[in-house]
């Protein structure tokens, strides 16, 4: 049969050697070409190892993010946890008062610039100050608002606010108020919530057993500011001074008889500070220079003096003004801190707060059985403890291997 005539899928199939064999006969070598196949055999093998391989190295990368991401929120977690565990401890808060102020605090750092565990921080300041949990519901928004206008840490600007309210006997519910007065006036004088803070640890008591608002105190800060004169020295100045009028010597109530000065009206009544502060600068304002310092020195005194004289001193546009600006404040703070986080570097620092919020979330879900955990390892080293006590180091090695064999029962 010639070859021509076999059929084409056999003349694929078979590698033929035609050979003339010495009886006239044809003789056909059948052999099956396999190269080919294993080819395409060992391609397959080396796409399939680098699958498995790429496919494990996926996995270790993932399992470690997982791994890494459960770390973080763990420690951030329980850092949140053990803050709101002291809230907790100094407010006297349990149950659904302090879900609520837990809740709070979660809420306060998914949109603000500061984190659940630095809300924590206010709150415990805020339960310090005396506040209920209501009160500290209530005020934590203020403070808040102006820590972030201001770049103060909020720990910070929750002292100052609530000592002083307690100082001028204000509410929780006025932290806001109080926030806006202060947010106002750092933005209108020389100075900033920090330094207002420091003179208001001087002189607010005594001011507020007197009856005089915190926005009439702030515009006497605010001018001494404008004058160089902040913080603490501002704060004694106006307590001083204060205090001399209320209770002056007899060379002092002669300097204040002699001028007109006062600080109630006819009928004994006092008079509210920014009434005060006017009077004198009326009545020192058209003195010589001589005159003035000779009357302020004796009144106030030679520390409190110059303090003073920045006031009775400063102009009618500035004194007004700034008594305008404070006392149309609200919605100052928020209105700042708003501005002052609408930038890029603030919108990363709202998204990092927003990142503790889903680790703490996280942990959440996860804190009972790691709390589990915790608890049976403790048991598991005082067997080894007492163990080691009674058998020394073969004891404790005996009872190690114990333990092992009880948490490979229940890994099984």
């Amino acid at each position: 049969m010639p070859m021509t005539s076999l059929p084409t899928e056999l003349l694929s199939g078979l590698k033929a050697v035609r050979t003339l064999a010495y009886d006239g006969s044809i003789k056909i070598d059948t052999k099956v070409d396999t190269g080919g196949f294993e080819s395409g055999v060992g391609k397959m093998k080396s796409i399939a190892s680098k699958g498995v391989a790429a496919l494990s190295t996926t996995f270790t990368a993932v399992s470690g993010a997982i791994v890494a991401g459960g770390t973080a929120a763990t420690k951030v977690g329980s850092s949140f946890e053990a803050a709101m565990s002291k809230v907790s401890a100094i407010s006297g808060a349990t149950g659904k008062d302090l879900s609520a102020l837990t809740d709070k605090a979660k809420e306060m750092g998914a949109k603000t610039k500061f984190s659940a565990s630095e809300s924590a921080s206010a709150l415990q300041y805020m339960a310090m100050a005396g506040w209920k949990t209501e009160d500290m519901l209530n005020g934590i928004d203020g403070i808040m608002s102006l820590a972030a206008a201001d770049g103060l840490d909020l720990a910070s600007t929750s002292d100052i606010v609530t000592d002083a309210l307690t100082a001028f006997g204000m509410k929780a519910s006025d932290s806001s108020h109080f926030a806006d007065v202060l947010a106002k006036t750092s933005s209108s004088a020389n100075t900033n919530v920090s330094m207002l803070g420091e003179s208001f640890k001087y002189v607010a008591p005594l001011a507020g057993a007197m009856g005089y608002s915190a926005e009439d105190v702030s515009v006497a800060l605010g001018l001494m500011a404008n004058s160089s004169i902040k913080g603490s020295m501002a704060g004694t100045s106006l307590k001083t001074a204060l205090s001399n009028l209320s209770a002056p010597t007899k060379a002092m109530k002669e300097v204040m008889d002699k001028y007109g000065v006062s600080i109630s009206d006819a009928n004994g009544k006092a008079l509210p500070l920014s009434d005060v502060l006017k009077n004198l600068r009326e009545k020192f304002g058209g003195l010589s220079e001589a005159e003035q310092t000779a009357a302020a020195s004796t009144l106030f005194g030679k520390e409190a003096m110059s303090g003073m004289l920045a006031i009775i001193n400063a102009s009618d546009s500035d004194f007004n003004t700034l008594t305008t600006n404070i006392n149309n404040s609200n919605g100052a703070a928020k209105t700042m801190a708003e501005t002052m986080q609408n930038n890029l570097q603030g919108q990363i620092t709202i998204l990092k707060s927003a990142l503790e919020g889903l680790g703490i979330e996280i942990y959440q879900g996860i804190q009972t059985p790691l709390k589990d955990a915790a608890v049976e390892a403790q048991a598991y080293v005082n067997k080894l403890t007492n163990a080691f006590k009674k058998g020394g180091l073969s004891g404790l090695i005996e009872e190690a291997g114990s333990i092992f064999g009880e948490l490979a029962v229940k890994a099984a």
